[in-house]
C-alpha cells in the first residue's frame, strides 16, 4: 500500500492539479500528502535515533553547554560593566556601602571563576582519558570534587542564578564511571608496562582510598580477568592462545613484583615510589599540572584549590602488603592453576597430533622472561625453580599427550584387527594355500637373494615359513608404529625419527623441556605392551567353533605364524614396547605371541590328529587276505644248534624286517603333513605335541590288536611295527608313552612261543635299529630332536660318511629339529653289506639237548648242565 502510495505521488502533475481536480479531490489530495510526510518524519526520527542516539544526546549537551556559556559570558560582561559603573559612582557612596559592595562583587567574581575552573576540569579529564593517562584524570577529578564541595558552600542567591551547575555536577559522577572504566580496561589488558600498572593502581587507589592490601587483591582479581579474557578469545590456532595465555601470567608475575615489591633498586614498587611523587609534601599541586587559558578570573580561585593535592597514608601499609604478598601468590596460584585447566580442557582437544603439542612447547618456551627472573620469583615466594611453562601447562600438555597415544594405540590396535581379520578371510579364498607352504618355500625366485639387505623378502622369509601375506600383514602393523614413533619423536627428543636414533640418552641438553619425557615413554610402552594382548586375544576369539575344519585349521595356521612374524618383523613394534627400557617387557610380550600361537596351532594338530585316526582305521582288518598285502619281506637268517654229542644241526628263522605297509603308509603321510607346515618353523612345543599324540593314535590301535586273537606271525610283525614306532618317535623323556608302548608290546610277546622268542628277539631288535636308521632320510621330520638315535650308535657308524655328508643343509634351523631333510641317500657300500651278512650267518646259537620231549606239535629242547 505505501508502495502504491509513493507511485501515485511521485506521479502527480503539480501544473494540471487543479485543472483535472476538483477542490474536494485536492483536499483529499493534501490530507494524504501531509499524513504521508509525517510518516516520512517518524521513520527518519526513529532511524536516526536508533543509530545516532548517543551522537544526538552528545550533540544536545554540546549546544546546551554553548549555550550556557554565552550566557555565562554574557552575564560576565555585564556584571563586568556593572562594576565599572559602580566603581565611577562609588564616590557618592560612604565608605560604608562601599565595603559591602566590593565584597559581594568579590565573591561573585570568586565563584565565577571556581565555575569556569570545574568546566575547564572536565574538559581536562575527558582530555586525560582520551590520552590513557587515567592518573591524571583521576587527579583532575579529585580536585573538581574537590572544588564543587568548595561551590556547595557559596551562597544560595549565585547557585540559583547558573543552573547549569547541576549540570556539571552530573557530568562528574559520569566521569567517575568513565575513569574507573578506563583504569580496568587497562590493568585487564594481557601485556601492559609496569609504569601503566602502577599509574592505574594509583589512580584507583586515590579515587577509592583502598589500603595496600586490598589494592594486591585487586591487582590479582584484575588479572585473573584478564587471563579469562585471553582464554575466551578466539585465535587462529591453539599454540597463539596457550602462547597468549604464558604471556599474560608472565607479565602478571612480573607486574606483581615491580609494582608491589621492588623496582629498580630502590627496595620499594613502583606504585609507592610513584604515590610519594604525587602526595608528599614537595609534590607539585595538582592545578599546576594544568595549562589554564589566561584570564584575569584566575587570580580570584581560592589559595586553597591553588594548593590542593592528594593525601594519601601508606608507609604502614607497605609493610603489610610484603607480609601478605606470600599468602596473596599462593592463593593467585591455585586459582590460575585452576582456571588454566578450565581453559584447556576444549582447547587441546583441538590438537589431534603430538607433534602440535611439540610446536605448541616450543613456542611457549621460546617467549622471553625478565632479566631478573630468578630474583622475581625468589622475592614472590613462588616455588624454586619455578617456570610459567613447567607449573601451569606441562601437566596438562602431558595429559594431553597421553591422551593422544591412547587414542593412537586403540585406533591402531582397531585397525591392526581388521588388516588380520582381512587377511584371514583372504587365506580361505587363495588358490594357494597357507597350510602347505611347499609351493612358496621350494620354489626358487629372482628375489631370494639380494645385495642389499631387506629382513621381508628373499630365502630369510621362506626359511622361516613366513608367505607374503604374513609379511604384508607385518608391514601393515609396523608402518602403524612407525608413524606413532614420528609422531611422538618431535616431543620427546625434540628431532625427526630414524631407526638409528639412540633413545637411551641420560643427559639430554634440554632437560626441563623434555620433563615428562620418561612418563610419556612408560605410557607408550605400556599402551602398545597392552595392545599385543589385545592382538592375541581378537585373534583367539575371531576362531568360531561353528567354522568348518578346513576354514578354522587355515586360519589358526595364518593366526599363529603372523603371531610368530610380529616379534621378528616389526622392529617398530619392539620399539615402542620397549621405549621404557625395561629389560625383559619385549621378552615377555614375545610369551605372550608365542603362547597365543601355540594356542592355535592346537587346532591344526588336533585336525591332524584326527586325520591319523581316519588313517589308522586301516589297522583294523587283520584279515589273512589284508595281512598279505601288509607284509614286507622277512629276514631269513641260519642258525646252528648244537647236541650234545656234538652234532650240529643247521636251520632258517625268519624275523620282520621293515614296519609293515600300513604302517610305513601311515607315517608317510604324517611326514607328508608335517612337512607341508615347514617342520623346523613349528615352536618346539607343538612339533612334539604333533608326534606325541599321532604316535598315541596309533598305538591305542595297535593295543587293540594286542588284545586281539594273532598268530604268532602277525604278533611278530606288530610287534616289530611298535618298537620301530616306540624306537623312531617316541623320546626317552616322555616317559608315559614309553610305558604305554612298552605294555603293547609285552602283550605281543605274550602271544609268541617263549623259545621262539628267545631266539628271535635279538634279531628282530636289530631289524628295529637297522630299519629306524635306513627310515631317518625319508621319516626324519617325525624325528623329535637331531640327537634322538644317539644312543643306537647311528651316528658313529656314519662318522666316516661326515666328510661327504648325504644331506645339504640349507639354513641353520630356529628350533633343536632338524630343517625338512631331503631323500637324498649315499648307498651302503656293498663291502660292508657283504661283512654284515657273512657276520649274521656265521652266528651259530650252540645248544646242548640232552631230552627231547614231543608235546603236541612243537619239540621243546631242554638244555642240561
Amino acid at each position: 500500500m505505501a508502495k502504491s502510495n509513493n507511485n501515485f505521488i511521485e506521479s502527480l502533475d503539480i501544473d494540471k492539479l487543479f485543472q483535472e481536480r476538483s477542490i474536494d479531490d485536492i483536499i483529499e489530495l493534501e490530507r494524504r500528502l501531509d499524513s504521508e510526510i509525517e510518516k516520512k518524519r517518524n521513520a527518519l526520527r526513529s532511524t536516526v535515533g536508533d543509530r545516532y542516539k548517543d551522537v544526538l544526546a552528545a550533540s544536545d549537551a554540546i549546544k546546551s553547554m554553548k549555550t550556557i556559556s554565552q550566557d555565562i559570558v554574557h552575564h560576565i560582561d555585564k556584571i563586568t560593566n556593572t562594576c565599572e559603573n559602580l566603581l565611577v559612582t562609588s564616590s557618592n557612596v560612604d565608605l560604608k556601602s562601599s565595603f559591602s559592595v566590593e565584597k559581594d562583587k568579590l565573591d561573585e567574581r570568586t565563584f565565577v571563576a571556581q565555575v569556569r575552573l570545574a568546566i575547564f576540569l572536565n574538559e581536562q579529564i575527558w582530555l586525560a582519558l582520551d590520552q590513557e593517562n587515567n592518573l591524571d584524570a583521576a587527579q583532575y577529578y579529585l580536585l573538581a570534587q574537590y572544588l564543587h564541595t568548595g561551590l556547595g558552600l557559596s551562597k544560595r542567591e549565585f547557585l540559583d542564578k547558573i543552573s547549569y551547575l547541576e549540570h556539571i555536577k552530573n557530568q562528574k559522577i559520569l566521569l567517575r564511571k568513565r575513569v574507573f572504566q578506563k583504569i580496568t580496561e587497562k590493568l585487564e589488558s594481557v601485556e601492559t608496562t609496569a609504569e601503566d600498572t602502577s599509574k592505574n593502581l594509583n589512580a584507583l587507589l586515590l579515587l577509592k582510598n583502598e589500603t595496600c592490601d586490598k589494592l594486591l587483591s585487586i591487582f590479582i582479581e584484575h588479572r585473573k580477568t584478564a587471563l579469562i579474557t585471553v582464554i575466551n578469545t578466539t585465535y587462529s590456532s591453539v599454540r597463539v592462545q596457550i602462547c597468549s595465555m604464558v604471556k599474560c601470567l608472565i607479565t602478571t608475575i612480573h607486574l606483581l613484583h615491580h609494582c608491589f615489591i621492588c623496582y629498580g633498586g630502590s627496595g620499594k614498587g613502583l606504585i609507592w615510589q610513584q604515590l610519594e611523587e604525587i602526595v608528599s609534601e614537595s609534590s607539585p599541586k595538582t592545578l599546576s599540572k594544568l595549562q589554564l587559558p589566561a584570564s584575569a578570573l584566575l587570580s580570584y580561585i581560592p589559595e586553597i584549590i591553588k594548593q590542593f593535592r592528594p593525601k594519601c597514608n601508606f608507609s604502614t601499609d607497605i609493610v603489610n602488603s610484603l607480609k601478605e604478598a606470600k599468602s596473596v601468590v599462593e592463593s593467585w596460584l591455585q586459582s590460575t592453576l585452576m582456571t588454566v585447566e578450565e581453559g584447556l580442557q576444549k582447547s587441546l582437544q583441538l590438537i589431534t597430533n603430538i607433534k602440535g603439542l611439540h610446536l605448541t612447547r616450543v613456542e611457549s618456551l621460546k617467549i622471553d622472561l625478565p632479566e631478573n627472573w630468578e630474583e622475581i620469583c625468589k622475592e614472590l615466594h613462588l616455588p624454586d625453580e619455578f617456570n610459567v611453562w613447567l607449573y601451569f601447562f606441562q601437566n596438562f600438555i602431558t595429559l594431553r599427550c597421553k591422551e593422544l597415544i591412547s587414542k593412537k594405540v586403540s585406533d591402531n590396535t582397531k585397525e591392526i584387527q581388521e588388516c588380520v581379520s582381512s587377511t584371514l578371510n583372504e587365506a580361505l579364498k587363495l588358490g594357494r594355500p597357507e597350510v602347505d607352504l611347499r609351493w612358496y618355500t621350494w620354489v626358487e625366485e629372482p628375489g631370494d637373494i639380494s645385495r642389499s639387505e631387506n629382513c621381508h623378502r628373499g630365502l630369510s622369509m621362506k626359511t622361516r615359513g613366513y608367505s607374503e601375506n604374513i609379511i604384508e600383514l607385518c608391514k601393515r602393523v609396523d608402518d602403524k608404529y612407525l608413524a606413532l614413533l614420528e609422531d611422538a619423536s618431535q616431543y620427546l627428543y625434540g628431532k625427526e625419527y630414524n631407526t638409528d636414533m639412540n633413545f637411551n640418552v641420560k643427559d639430554f641438553k634440554f632437560k626441563r623441556k623434555f620433563v615428562d619425557r620418561n612418563d610419556i615413554e612408560n605410557h607408550l610402552s605400556h599402551e602398545c605392551t597392552i595392545t599385543s594382548t589385545s592382538i592375541s586375544d581378537y585373534i583367539l576369539n575371531s576362531l568360531p567353533c561353528s567354522s568348518t575344519d578346513s576354514d578354522l585349521v587355515t586360519k589358526s595356521v595364518v593366526g599363529a605364524r603372523f603371531l610368530e612374524a610380529v616379534s621378528f618383523l616389526c622392529p617398530h613394534f619392539q620399539r615402542c614396547c620397549t621405549l621404557d627400557n625395561v629389560t625383559n617387557k619385549w621378552s615377555k610380550v614375545c610369551d605372550r605371541f608365542s603362547q597365543a600361537s601355540n594356542t592355535l596351532w592346537q587346532n591344526w594338530l588336533e585336525n591332524e590328529v584326527r586325520q591319523t585316526e581316519v588313517t589308522c582305521e586301516k589297522l583294523q582288518d587283520i584279515s589273512q587276505r589284508k595281512m598279505i598285502s601288509i607284509y614286507t619281506r622277512w629276514d631269513e637268517i641260519e642258525i646252528q644248534e648244537q647236541t650234545d654229542d656234538e652234532k650240529v644241526f643247521k636251520s632258517q628263522i625268519r624275523v620282520p624286517l621293515k614296519p609293515s605297509l600300513t604302517l610305513s603308509e601311515i607315517l608317510d603321510q604324517l611326514n607328508e603333513n608335517l612337512s607341508k607346515v615347514l617342520p623346523h618353523t613349528l615352536p618346539k612345543q607343538v612339533y612334539l605335541q604333533f608326534i606325541e599324540k599321532n604316535v598315541f593314535a596309533i598305538l591305542r590301535h595297535y593295543k587293540i590288536y594286542a588284545e586281539s586273537d594273532l598268530n604268532q606271525k602277525q604278533a611278530l610283525q606288530f610287534l616289530f611295527d611298535v618298537k620301530f614306532l616306540a624306537t623312531f618317535c617316541i623320546p626317552r623323556e616322555n616317559s608315559q608313552l614309553v610305558t604305554y608302548s612298552q605294555d603293547i608290546c609285552d602283550k605281543f610277546r605274550s602271544k609268541v612261543d617263549p623259545f621262539d622268542l628267545d631266539v628271535f628277539y635279538p634279531y628282530l631288535q636289530s631289524n628295529v635299529k637297522r630299519a629306524v636308521g635306513q627310515s631317518q632320510i625319508i621319516l626324519g621330520c617325525l624325528l623329535p630332536s637331531s640327537h634322538h638315535l644317539a644312543s643306537l650308535g647311528i651316528s658313529e657308524k656314519n662318522k666316516e660318511q661326515e666328510q661327504n655328508p648325504s644331506l645339504l643343509a640349507l639354513s641353520t634351523p630356529s628350533i633343536t629339529t632338524w630343517f625338512s631333510l631331503l631323500p637324498i641317500s649315499v648307498p651302503t657300500p656293498k663291502s660292508a653289506a657283504g661283512q654284515l651278512t657273512s657276520k649274521k650267518s656265521a652266528k651259530v646259537i650252540t645248544i646242548n639237548i640232552s631230552v627231547t620231549v614231543k608235546h603236541g606239535n612243537k619239540f621243546i629242547m631242554k638244555q642240561v648242565g
